[in-house]
Formats: C-alpha cells, sequence, structure tokens
C-alpha cells in the first residue's frame, strides 16, 4: 500500500490499523515520520500489551510506551538461569501497567517493593500477582517480605491479589502485626496457595473483609473464622479439602459461587456446607472416593437445589453416578449449565439411559449440557454423536446445546470420523438455528 495513502488517513482509522502491529512493528514504524512518532506511542495501542521478561522490546516498552497491559518480571537472583541480568528498570520506569506478575526470589524482595512502589506511585498495578521461590543455592528460606508487605498496602485500588509460595516457611510471621500495618480495603479477589499456615492470609482477609468478593484457596489448613468475616463474598474455591468444618461458612449473605477442585477428598464439614448452603448458583465438586455419590446427593438435598444454575461433576468414577444425576435431575428445576467430566470408561447403556433422562419435565431450563468422554474400548465416541440417542435428546430438547469434547478414536474405524466430525467435535450442537444468546459455535446439528 502506498504510505501516502495509508498517513491520508485521519488518526482514529490510521490507530486501527497500527493496532494490528505486534511491538517490535510499532517501534520501527514510530521512526518513519514524526505523526508515526507520536501515533505509535498511542495509550489505546499499549493498554492491551502482555510482554515477559524474555521478549526483546520488554524494556524499551517499559522506556516509551505510556501504559501496558501485563508485566512479567523475574527477582529471582543469578542462580536462575533465565534472570541472569535484573537491570532494575521495572523501578525506573514511567510506563504504568496494569496487571504486574513478579517472581521472587527471598533475595530479591526489596527489587520488587521498588518495583510495585513506583507503580504504585504512577496509578498502575491493578492485579499482582507474586511467586515466591526460595533460594536456588539450598540457603534456608528466610523471607523479608515485610517491605515488599508494606509496598502492596500503599497500593491504591488495588482489585486483584495472587500469591503463591513455593516455600513451607511462613511469608510473614505473626509478630509482625505489632508494627501497625494497617491496609486500604479494596481487594475484590485473592488468590492464596501455600503448603503450610501463613498469618499474611489471615491479615488479607481481616484487611479485606468488608471489599472482597472471589477467594480462591489452597492450603492444608482453611482460616474458617476468618473467612467468616467476608460478608460480601459471592465466589469461594478450594484446592484442598483438610477436614476443616467448612459448614461455619453457610451464613456467608452473598455467597452464590463454590468450587472444590480435584485434590479435594469432602470431610463432613464440606458435605456439611454443601447440605445446608441456602443461595448456591454455581457448584462444581469432584466425585471420588470413597463416595463419588456424597457430593451430589448432599446438593440435591440442600436448599439452594431450587436455585441452582450451574453444576460441574469432575471425575465420575462410576457408571453409577450417571445414574443419580438422572434421578437427581428433578431436583434443580433452575438448572441451565450441566458439564461432566467422565475420566474413566463407562457403559455405553449407562450413557444411553442418562441421555433419555435429559427431557423439559426434568430440567425445564436446561440449555446447556458438556460431557468431556472417555470411551469404552471398541466405542466410537463420534459415531455416538450421530446415533438415534443423541437425535433423539436434541429432538425431545429444542433449545438444548449438547458440548461433547469427544477424544479420537483408536479402536474403531467410523466413517463420521474421516471427514465430518474432524473439524466439528468440539462444537456445540443444537436442533435449532444459532440465534441470540447462543454460544459462538453453535452448530445446526439436525
Amino acid at each position: 500500500m502506498d504510505q501516502s495513502l495509508l498517513l491520508a488517513l485521519p488518526d482514529d482509522a490510521l490507530l486501527a490499523v497500527l493496532a494490528f502491529l505486534p511491538p517490535r512493528e510499532l517501534f520501527k514504524c514510530r521512526v518513519l515520520c514524526r505523526r508515526l512518532r507520536d501515533l505509535c506511542l498511542h495509550a489505546d495501542l499499549w493498554r492491551r500489551v502482555r510482554l515477559p521478561t524474555c521478549d526483546p522490546t520488554l524494556r524499551a516498552a517499559l522506556r516509551l510506551a505510556p501504559c501496558l497491559r501485563e508485566v512479567l518480571w523475574y527477582y529471582l537472583g543469578a542462580t536462575a538461569p533465565w534472570a541472569e541480568d535484573e537491570d532494575p528498570e521495572l523501578s525506573r520506569s514511567a510506563c504504568v501497567v496494569a496487571r504486574l506478575k513478579l517472581y521472587v526470589n527471598n533475595m530479591n524482595e526489596l527489587r520488587a517493593s521498588a518495583a510495585v512502589l513506583k507503580q504504585s506511585s504512577l496509578g498502575g498495578v491493578k492485579e499482582l500477582v507474586l511467586t515466591f521461590f526460595p533460594n536456588y543455592c539450598g540457603a534456608a528460606t528466610r523471607w523479608k517480605t515485610f517491605q515488599l508487605v508494606s509496598a502492596i498496602n500503599q497500593v491504591n485500588h488495588l482489585y486483584s491479589l495472587q500469591i503463591k509460595i513455593f516455600s513451607k516457611d511462613a511469608l510473614l510471621e505473626p509478630w509482625f502485626a505489632v508494627v501497625g500495618m494497617v491496609g486500604v480495603s479494596s481487594l475484590k479477589k485473592l488468590s492464596y496457595a501455600s503448603p503450610s499456615y501463613d498469618f499474611y492470609l489471615e491479615y488479607l482477609l481481616k484487611t479485606h473483609a468488608a471489599t472482597l468478593e472471589d477467594v480462591h484457596l489452597d492450603l492444608t489448613h482453611i482460616p474458617v473464622s476468618s473467612l467468616k468475616l467476608l460478608l460480601n463474598l459471592r465466589t469461594l474455591s478450594f484446592e484442598t479439602d483438610s477436614g476443616d468444618d467448612l459448614s461455619e461458612l453457610e451464613n456467608l449473605p452473598n455467597l452464590s459461587s463454590l468450587k472444590f477442585g480435584l485434590n479435594c477428598t469432602f470431610s463432613t464439614g464440606g458435605l456439611k456446607l454443601l447440605r445446608r448452603a441456602p443461595r448456591l448458583r454455581s457448584v462444581s465438586v469432584p466425585c471420588a472416593d470413597p463416595d463419588p455419590t456424597a457430593p451430589l446427593l448432599a446438593l440435591a438435598a440442600s436448599p439452594s437445589a431450587l436455585i441452582l444454575e450451574t453444576l460441574h461433576l469432575d471425575g465420575l468414577p462410576s457408571s453409577s453416578l450417571l445414574g443419580h444425576m438422572a434421578a437427581a435431575l428433578p431436583q434443580f428445576p433452575a438448572l441451565r449449565t450441566l458439564s461432566m467430566v467422565i475420566s474413566f470408561q463407562y457403559k455405553e447403556v449407562d450413557l444411553a439411559d442418562f441421555v433419555r433422562a435429559v427431557s423439559p419435565t426434568t430440567a425445564p431450563r436446561l440449555t446447556m449440557l458438556a460431557l468431556q468422554l472417555t470411551p469404552p474400548e471398541g466405542v466410537c465416541p463420534q459415531a455416538w454423536i450421530h446415533g438415534p440417542s443423541i437425535r433423539d435428546l436434541l429432538q425431545r430438547n429444542p433449545s438444548l446445546h449438547l458440548r461433547a469434547l469427544l477424544l479420537p478414536c483408536y479402536y474403531v474405524n467410523c466413517s463420521w470420523c474421516l471427514w465430518d466430525l474432524r473439524e466439528t467435535r468440539q462444537a456445540v450442537l443444537g436442533a435449532h438455528a444459532r440465534q441470540a444468546g447462543c454460544p459462538p459455535d453453535c452448530y445446526r446439528w439436525l
């Protein structure tokens, strides 16, 4: 294209063209003329850019760009092979970073603190992700994070904080509370993963109790007493269930989404919470030994069953759970999305019985049925999609979408696998033409 024609465009149109260029090309274009020099550094071009430490344009962007969506920076010391150069460019930059991801070593907390303070002074850092690694030289881990914690407290309007600790040592000892750290209550999302008890988590929960809405925990001990203070909590998720009495959380007035990770083995307290929570609209639970049906049965007997809209069951280990799910469908009249991961081989007849149980009578509002299947030996899942049970399912439920994540066929040579479902095996299938409210990949199957 002729450069004169390109430069004849008004600024807004030219910015729309430049938005297709990666950062490296924007830096090349800015040396062509004065107009491009200014436009190539326009904030609209940079506020969605994400740059890791290894990107060769990162340092240039920190010196020249007005803002960035995300920066990933390593503070791990010379012992880390990917972080040999630790020029503190980030702590001197005037570039406003919205999401800051820092990998911190126990010898470099001061540099990370300087970066957080600098970005806070610029009005950036709405989201902060901190990953703590111990010293690679094998020395004892002694975290000196008080200055880093103080820097985090000084960040205005911090929206999201994620902390992951790869060390058994506490990030912050309880005696630091004597200093009287006072943070600003602004967090809405908190994710915390640590192999041991950490006082800093309880400090965060208490400091931001008035604003926290989404909490994700990966811990050996759940601080139930601190979680009870989060009156605005809407989403709560656990990666492990350590046997704590979670039933005390049933009185949280706004708790509407509960997620249990695959590592959770349901204790009595976890089942009590499922059975008693009155306002759950979204639940994700694993179905594993010793009793894979216990979470489903507890939820079906809860007051939340009448208003539950989204249910995800992961790791179905036996075909009996398909029967329990079919029997429990009428207990969830408001259910809109049902997702099941069938990680173990199932019996084809059991899946067919479950599909027959899905009807406008048993699930009147169900619009999405998502299945991830591991077929038995000799069964082709693509051929099952074209079988009479799926045709009957979609005809009986005209507003239903079926999303089936089908694994490739290794045992059966199916004519459908050769051409039709090779491209559409992850599409959303239905008996209707795509309309308003349908998923973008809705595909009329009948």
